[in-house]
């Protein structure tokens, strides 16, 4: 089997890297290698590859910028998709999208299915959401996968910015949100299920995210816990942190699918943090 992905630098296309190089043939793309906006340079590598399955890992992340990066945000979230999904379909490769909780506006008070409508509150969100549109716009092999709060051992995240600004910047004390909830997610544990529905030959959007929910003052109090760093946590409100994007104060993703087909769902956010920072922990204290 070969698979192509996309971002192979990021948290989650670093992740199945690992994960997948034991079982497959991998060809793994950073955005310098292979820019998914290039959509002649992306049909020359697929037809040269032939993959059967492409992992588009590759996005715009910075959820403020794109406020101000409008073109950029959709050409890489929605146009990349779209380049992706075609490509993928040209060569008869299956396609696996993912995307966000941020498609929603926060205004529902429990979690949200897969069969509730999206109502993004940022450009962030919105091209997200038209990446999700032409990816089974363009392929109906398809996969599309919304997480949340993601967090692992590459790229950026909240779990490394807060440790950075204890260890590194000798930062006492954290003003975080309290007023938005959701789910923190593991990556390792969303690429092993996302390759577990790829065997089953699934198609369609699934929700995949640990489970569980909470805001990011108390999942800021946890990571402070586990890892006893030296620092006080202090509830904020979305109104004195000045940021370019509304995020969604309630996000919270519910299963739904992976439910109703049986299939099991992840652990619990909790569980999971614990397993990631025990792993972790020896390379924060000496790192």
């Amino acid at each position: 089997m070969r698979v192509m992905v996309l971002g192979a630098k990021g948290q989650l296309g670093g992740a199945f890297c690992e994960f997948l190089r034991p079982q497959v043939h991998v060809y793994p793309f950073s955005r310098e290698e292979l820019d998914i906006t290039d959509l002649g340079a992306l049909m020359r590598m697929c037809s040269e590859l032939s993959p059967s399955l492409i992992l588009n890992c590759a996005a715009y992340t910075q959820v403020d910028r794109a406020e101000e990066e409008r073109a950029r945000s959709y050409l890489v979230n929605a146009l990349g998709a779209r380049n992706v999904a075609f490509c993928g379909y040209k060569v008869g490769a299956k396609v696996v999208y993912f995307s966000t909780d941020y498609v929603f506006d926060g205004e529902k008070r429990t979690p949200y299915t897969e069969f509730d409508p999206p109502s993004p509150l940022s450009v962030y969100g919105h091209s997200k959401l038209w990446g999700e549109k032409f990816t089974a716009l363009f392929n109906p092999d398809h996969l599309i996968i919304r997480v949340s709060w993601l967090y692992g051992r590459r790229g950026k995240n909240f779990v490394k910015t807060l440790v950075r600004l204890v260890k590194e910047e000798g930062k006492k004390t954290l003003r975080i949100v309290v007023d938005q909830k959701g789910t923190p997610t593991y990556a390792e544990d969303v690429v092993g299920k996302t390759w577990e529905l790829v065997e089953r030959n699934a198609v369609g959007l699934y929700h995949v995210t640990n489970g569980g929910e909470t805001t990011w003052f108390h999942f800021a109090q946890e990571i402070v816990r586990l890892l006893d760093l030296p620092a006080e946590v202090v509830p904020i409100e979305s109104s004195a942190y000045l940021a370019l994007a509304k995020r969604p104060s309630y996000s919270v993703l519910h299963n739904l699918m992976l439910q109703l087909e049986g299939i099991p769902l992840l652990r619990n956010w909790q569980e999971a943090l614990g397993e990631f920072l025990h792993s972790w922990r020896e390379g924060i204290l000496h790192g």
